[in-house]
């Protein structure tokens, strides 16, 4: 009799639990369905980058991605988009200050990163060519 309560108890509570995961009409969000393969950023695995390269990856997927990355699904990028493009117009330098020291809209990191980890952030940068859109 106690195996039996037991039984129905669970069946019902993974019956409720399906109804309040699936949606209402047991369709694909319509937001979901508009992104296509062209919104995925790629980022370069670590089997290419350099040992600095891959910690500075790791880095920036931590601290910098939620903001300069674009086409996240919920998101656009709010900040600029970072590549070695950007790297290469600002210059490594003017990069590596502004990590540390941010601007009205960016946090500055000069307490948090090691002048080696902005440096590895600056060298992932580098290798990093994001995809231009049309």
């Amino acid at each position: 009799m106690k195996v039996a309560i037991l039984i129905s108890c669970g069946l019902a509570f993974c019956t409720w639990a399906k109804a309040q995961t699936s949606s209402p009409s047991g369709k694909v969000p319509q937001q979901a369905a508009a992104r296509t393969n062209a919104d995925i950023v790629p980022l370069p695995s670590i089997k290419f980058l350099t040992p600095g390269q891959a910690k500075g990856k790791k880095l920036f997927v931590q601290r910098c991605s939620v903001c300069h990355l674009p086409a996240l699904p919920s998101y656009t990028a709010y900040g600029p988009l970072l590549d070695k493009n950007l790297v290469e117009e600002h210059g490594e330098e003017a990069e590596r200050m502004q990590i540390l020291q941010g601007s009205a809209r960016m946090p500055g990191f000069q307490y948090t990163l090691s002048p080696a980890e902005t440096d590895q952030i600056v060298d992932y940068l580098k290798s990093l060519e994001l995809p231009k859109k049309d």
